[in-house]
């Protein structure tokens, strides 16, 4: 048994900013709808969602290695940063905040949310493509929401965001991670979450 939504949103909610709060407040909504689109559990994506950021201020320098010891694989680029790594932190600290055990694929959705992974399973994808867009997101405008939510599937979707991504790390030369490279990939040759 673990604790109910409204009572890990409460706990979330005293973990990190009030702006960050109102953030997952908003992925857990478009989570919702998009589970309720592919025909997914929207109690369990709400959950994911609103917390796959309750560890967004609590990485530091030794957050790697802390990672590593609990037996999560961490890749280059969340070594150099290591802010990139909070959902890890979340998959570890998940069972333990919910008081309870948390489905794998919980754990495996928020510790990939934020460079994708191959693995990462359609609540992954959800949380995925929910934390890109959803309404407090200032970098996107309508017709860009419009475009990504016209895909058919959701690897449609995150092939879309990733291009989207792509083209802005160009312009600011910015170098995509392997992990997210390897996912367009996988996608593209007919891979599906």
């Amino acid at each position: 048994m673990r604790i109910s939504y409204t009572e890990l949103e409460a706990k979330v909610r005293g973990m990190i900013k009030e702006k960050r709060f109102v953030h997952s407040l908003g992925v857990a909504s478009v989570s919702r709808m998009l589970a309720d689109r592919f025909s997914l559990s929207s109690s369990d994506a709400a959950y994911i969602a609103i917390y796959h950021d309750a560890y967004r201020y609590s990485c530091t320098e030794s957050t790697p290695d802390f990672c590593r010891r609990a037996g999560i694989e961490v890749f280059p680029e969340e070594e150099a940063e290591p802010m990139l790594l909070h959902g890890a932190l979340a998959a570890i600290h998940f069972p333990g905040d919910a008081e309870g055990d948390v489905p794998d694929y919980f754990r495996t959705a928020v510790r990939h949310h934020t460079l994708g992974h191959k693995e990462m399973g359609p609540y992954g994808a959800v949380l995925y493509i929910a934390d890109y867009i959803e309404p407090g997101r200032k970098h996107l405008d309508d017709d860009d929401r419009q475009k990504i939510l016209s895909g058919e599937r959701l690897e449609d979707m995150i092939i879309t965001i990733m291009d989207m991504q792509d083209a802005y790390f160009r312009r600011e030369g910015i170098k995509s991670a392997a992990v997210s490279v390897e996912l367009y990939e996988y996608i593209k040759a007919g891979g599906t979450l």
